[in-house]
């Protein structure tokens, strides 16, 4: 699995989170590449930002610490900051934040919120809570 294929399957592990977006193939959960012409809110998309391997000394250990944005999608900013609340978690391990564990074959060592950004766009007239998150992970 990637690590795209992990990051799904947690979303969708996330009982706070499919009680608003749905759950198995009818969540509402998005590549940004895959986002619906007119999309039913609540949703999600999600997008890597960046990756950098970390590198030693005569070998590479595989290991990855790489920024993901995960967008909560509300047509009110009250939607979207409850499922942005859902999305992060209380930092337990319990929602996405601070999440670690094997998702098929991805080791995913940590997750760290590390940003959120409430807005409203004004093309599609629908609110965004944009949250950015630190994952590590084995390749």
């Amino acid at each position: 699995m990637t690590i795209d294929g992990a990051i799904l399957a947690r979303l969708k592990a996330v009982t706070a989170i499919t009680d608003i977006v749905g759950s198995g193939s009818s969540a509402r959960i998005y590549s940004p590449y895959l986002w619906p012409e007119h999309p039913v809110l609540e949703a999600i998309s999600y997008r890597q930002i960046s990756a950098s391997r970390i590198h030693a000394f005569g070998s590479d250990p595989g290991l990855v610490r790489a920024r993901w944005q995960l967008d909560a999608w509300g047509e009110t900013y009250e939607e979207a900051r409850a499922l942005g609340d859902a999305i992060r978690g209380n930092g337990a391990g319990n929602a996405f934040s601070r999440f670690r564990g094997t998702l098929d074959s991805t080791v995913v060592q940590d997750v760290l919120f590390d940003d959120e950004v409430p807005t409203f766009e004004d093309v599609s007239g629908f609110f965004r809570n944009m949250q950015d998150f630190m994952i590590w992970y084995e390749e």
